[in-house]
């Protein structure tokens, strides 16, 4: 291992091996075996995601055309990013604009042909077809906010007795 490798100051900020938000944690949990593996898919379907778009759409947030790179098998994938410093630099020569979306409308909106890269090139991240991609929509689905609020309230109970 050189000393650029065990210096994080010298690593570049897309390979930094520390998690860097809930979704990064539960995939270094998933990783590691301290956590079972469908935590880093609610994980990723509730969380915020970055999206790359090669030209910017004034005034229009609902339809994009995001990044999409080729994966070894010559299959289409969307990238999608954890954080805007897991973003490799030359990416963003592509495609400059960065638009953030929840991981559960990202997926709902891929259509049948496309997959999606979470992370490519960078730290946490993981590859999905597009067949992945569709049993995920059919076995998870994000919380409500009704949902969340009811578990929250019965949190607070909990730890009031």
């Amino acid at each position: 291992m050189s000393t650029d490798e065990m210096n994080p100051e010298k690593t570049p900020a897309h390979l930094d091996p520390r998690p860097l938000n809930d979704l990064e944690a539960a995939l270094d949990a998933a990783s590691k075996g301290a956590a079972d593996s469908t935590e880093p898919v609610l994980a990723f379907l509730n969380s915020l995601v970055r999206l790359l778009v090669p030209e910017p759409v004034p005034g229009q947030t609902e339809y994009v055309e995001p990044l999409v790179l080729t994966n070894a098998d010559g299959k289409p994938l969307v990238a999608a990013f954890t954080d805007e410093t897991r973003i490799r630099p030359d990416f963003l020569d592509h495609a400059p604009t960065v638009v953030t979306t929840q991981g559960a409308v990202l997926l709902q909106n891929l259509g049948s042909e496309l997959g999606i890269v979470l992370n490519p090139g960078s730290a946490f991240g993981f590859e999905l077809a597009a067949d992945q991609v569709a049993a995920i929509l059919k076995d998870f689905r994000p919380a409500t906010q009704d949902e969340m609020d009811s578990a929250a309230e019965r949190d607070s109970e909990e730890g009031g007795e």
